[in-house]
């Protein structure tokens, strides 16, 4: 078996990979978590010394493929943001590829909204989709909106936390 299907824990460079928007939630929540788990020995990364960009690159990828954990934190404005949503469509090539655990945090928005994509937040992947991909093609937006639409339902599927209510 070679190494990029295999699930040995051999294969993994980081525990943890975090994917979240910066703006809504570096400060007020992403730092905490994680220095709790940088505290608690667990190997983290998020790519907050990256550039911006709407394409993942090397390093990025890497760093999402070879993570055991990917946590996603999804917040009211998430969408608009195209580095999350191309960050979120890897982590759920690589949940469903490498069988990578992926654990989805709602962070002062409803799961609901995350798995249907309505109002202000399916409007908001929308306008990224146009602002973004519009330029290549309305077929080639149409594409990659559909592939965001699909992970956001996948990943609001999974077992995760609500943390509207909580500190």
């Amino acid at each position: 078996m070679d190494s990029s299907s295999s699930s040995s824990n051999t294969r993994w460079i980081h525990d943890v990979f975090i994917n979240f928007r910066g703006d809504d939630t570096r400060k007020t929540f992403v730092s905490h978590l994680h220095a709790a788990l940088s505290n608690a020995g667990i190997s983290t990364y998020t790519d907050s010394k990256l550039g911006k960009g709407n394409e993942l690159g090397p390093e990025l990828s890497r760093a999402i493929e070879w993570s055991h954990i990917s946590i996603v934190v999804f917040s009211k404005r998430y969408t608009e943001s195209c580095w999350c949503l191309n960050e979120l469509k890897m982590v759920m090539e690589c949940h469903k590829t490498h069988g990578q655990l992926v654990l989805p945090i709602f962070y002062d928005v409803d799961p609901s909204v995350v798995r249907r994509q309505k109002g202000a937040f399916g409007n908001s992947l929308l306008s990224t989709a146009e602002r973004n991909y519009l330029h290549s093609g309305e077929e080639r937006m149409e594409y990659v909106l559909s592939r965001w639409r699909s992970a956001l339902t996948q990943a609001a599927h999974l077992s995760g936390w609500d943390v509207s209510d909580s500190r």
